[in-house]
């Protein structure tokens, strides 16, 4: 029974392996082309740090399986175990935080609301650090050029935005960043403060704004400024991850569940080393 548990989990750790080159590959050209770049500064530290992950997790399984040594294994164990721990109470903490969050995933709204979301979920995804480096990428991308602001209008299916690493031109045909947000709150100024909408620009009325909210003052049509910094931005984003949440939770989910069947695997093949 040991051999055989020992031979699965050498297949299992073997398939991570696999796995972990290209993510570390792609770490180390996101790293080389990255530059200036703070949007590709701030996912290249995620991406690398899975990709060692993975790679420690699979050399270590691969040692303990292939040459049956008990305290690689029970390394291995540990550190695994560490791994579904961390990821767990990710997943959960972030349910939580969903379920606090007074928006709902099918509900229409002309903008949203930072209100509307839990405060762990705004300090987590869209605090002033981590914002920075998003709106970056923003920029970077200058997708707003590419909307008409005449026709932008509210749709919970509207398409993912891509953000394409700004590295060369091979990994950006191969590597794309899924960020998804809501056109309306970044890319035009929000409506209750009364901007209009003339040969394709957005300009104050001759009577002037109707509201003073920090959100109108935000608004400019440098196309590296729009509406980056509005919280009916910030909202947005968090509203598309709200929606997209069923999806992520999914994915932890089998992620998780692949990890407890490794440990198991790995606790049948460390009884039969001892």
């Amino acid at each position: 029974m040991s051999g055989v548990c020992r031979g699965l989990l050498f297949f299992t750790s073997s398939l991570t392996f696999l796995t972990s080159i290209p993510i570390l590959f792609l770490a180390i050209l996101i790293h080389s082309n990255a530059g200036n770049s703070k949007c590709n500064s701030y996912f290249n530290g995620p991406v690398m740090m899975i990709g060692i992950i993975l790679l420690v997790l699979s050399v270590m399984g691969m040692i303990g399986a292939g040459c049956g040594m008990t305290f690689m294994l029970w390394l291995y164990e540990w550190v695994l175990f560490l791994c579904i721990i961390v990821l767990l109470c990710f997943t959960i903490l972030v349910g939580i935080g969903m379920n606090k969050s007074s928006y709902e995933s099918d509900q229409e709204a002309e903008t949203f609301q930072l209100s509307q979301f839990s405060e762990w979920l705004q300090r987590t995804f869209v605090d002033k650090d981590d914002w920075s480096h998003i709106r970056s990428c923003f920029t970077e991308t200058r997708f707003c050029e590419e909307i008409d602001p005449g026709e932008l209008t509210w749709n919970p299916s509207l398409h993912p935005v891509h953000f394409h690493m700004q590295a060369i031109s091979c990994i950006q045909s191969c590597c794309v960043w899924f960020w998804q947000i809501n056109e309306k709150g970044c890319c035009k100024p929000p409506p209750y403060c009364g901007y209009e909408l003339k040969n394709g620009r957005w300009i104050v009325p001759e009577s002037g704004l109707r509201s003073n909210e920090k959100d109108c003052t935000k608004w400019s049509d440098d196309p590296t400024i729009m509406c980056y910094d509005c919280d009916t931005c910030k909202a947005g984003y968090l509203a598309r991850l709200k929606n997209n949440w069923r999806k992520l939770r999914a994915f932890f989910t089998c992620l998780i569940v692949f990890l407890v069947v490794n440990f198991v695997i790995g606790c049948c093949a460390f009884r039969g080393s001892r």
